[in-house]
């Protein structure tokens, strides 16, 4: 999988401009402010059907206008398509493929992606649902129906939570089984399928993080079940449990047991990352899941993703960030990376971004 151009259209401070890609390497580089970034929002965008920065997607549509556009092409299995992105103030947002319409679940897993941005420590400084994202987003893109399972799992969940909300007017207990039916089985098949992810990444985050770190440190992915001092995925726990806690769900209007409360903890030499590590250390900690997620999703479906790396070699000492580049190259992992400085690097090609005021940006080939 490659992506060979992708066009901006009144996209943030960009009017009308295309970047190629190498297939190796891209460095898009300039001053602040510039649009580096904006350049990666719109791959992502394309590739997720979300932008990683905002929930406020009109404020991707430049300045003065009414609508922007995003065109992304790429090649799978030596053809090209197309994904096409459109955003209007007065139709909201449309995706395309080939030219014909689609929802975000037939987009995800057609142009698959991998983001690190230093806003990445959330994965381990952050809040649960930051992890549960990370997790769930890496599956979506590999397996469709893991994506159907989720949305068909949190719809579950909202439900019944609606159930015990609208009951307090009452004060009676509402009939909430057929959600907890619902709810268990999704449970047991995301949570099984999670397990399964983990698994196998713990098996390339080690070599990733031995990488990266010359041998000195081991890192471990672990699953937390919330209130289960032990891993359940057995449908008939779920419906155990839910109905356990039915009376204090009741009081409370949300559903307390499930995979929407689990968690993901990282282990760094037998110590929890989050409470021992350096700063330092968990940066190269995140840097390392995120080169393990590349190499599960090219085991799990044949091609590697696009990684898109937003200022991160700042973040790194010299021995990483060589570490990194020496990954990407050696792999052949199609890479776009913003930076300030650049690095010493022999293969790839450059864009500056020169800022041009409100008005956008020029981006010009070095």
């Amino acid at each position: 999988m490659q992506c060979t151009s992708c066009r901006l259209i009144q996209f943030r401070n960009f009017i009308d401009k295309s970047i190629f890609p190498d297939k190796n390497l891209t460095i898009l580089t300039g001053v602040n402010g510039a649009g580096k970034t904006n350049v990666l929002e719109a791959i992502y965008m394309a590739s997720i059907g979300r932008s990683f920065r905002t929930h406020q997607e009109m404020e991707l549509i430049g300045f003065p206008f009414d609508e922007c556009t995003i065109l992304l092409h790429f090649i799978v299995r030596d053809m090209e398509h197309e994904i096409k992105v459109k955003l209007s103030k007065n139709k909201g947002k449309k995706l395309f493929l080939n030219d014909n319409q689609v929802s975000r679940k037939e987009l995800l897993g057609l142009f698959r992606s991998v983001l690190f941005t230093p806003d990445e420590m959330k994965l381990i400084k952050g809040v649960p649902k930051d992890r549960r994202r990370f997790i769930d987003m890496e599956l979506s893109q590999i397996n469709p129906r893991y994506y159907e399972e989720l949305s068909r799992y949190n719809r579950a969940v909202s439900q019944r939570n609606a159930a015990f909300r609208n009951a307090k007017y009452t004060g009676k207990m509402p009939d909430v089984d057929m959600w907890d039916m619902q709810i268990a089985l999704g449970a047991s098949y995301l949570v099984k399928k999670r397990l399964e992810a983990i698994r196998k990444m713990n098996k390339t985050v080690l070599q990733m993080q031995s990488i990266l770190t010359n041998d000195k440190e081991e890192l471990q992915i672990v699953y937390k079940q919330f209130a289960s001092e032990k891993i359940e995925t057995d449908v008939d726990w779920y419906i155990h449990k839910l109905v356990q806690n039915r009376e204090e769900d009741f009081r409370l209007g949300h559903t307390s047991i499930g995979p929407h409360r689990d968690d993901l903890i990282f282990f760094l030499n037998g110590k929890n990352i989050d409470s021992f590590g350096s700063q330092g250390q968990q940066r190269t900690a995140i840097l390392a899941m995120k080169l393990a997620e590349i190499q599960f999703i090219k085991e799990e479906t044949g091609a590697y993703p696009i990684l898109l790396l937003d200022d991160v070699t700042g973040e790194l000492d010299e021995q990483r960030r060589q570490a990194l580049l020496g990954y990407i190259k050696e792999h052949h992992v199609q890479t776009i990376m913003t930076t300030a400085v650049l690095p010493t690097v022999d293969y790839g090609v450059t864009y500056t971004i020169e800022k041009r005021g409100i008005g956008g940006s020029d981006v010009l080939s070095k």
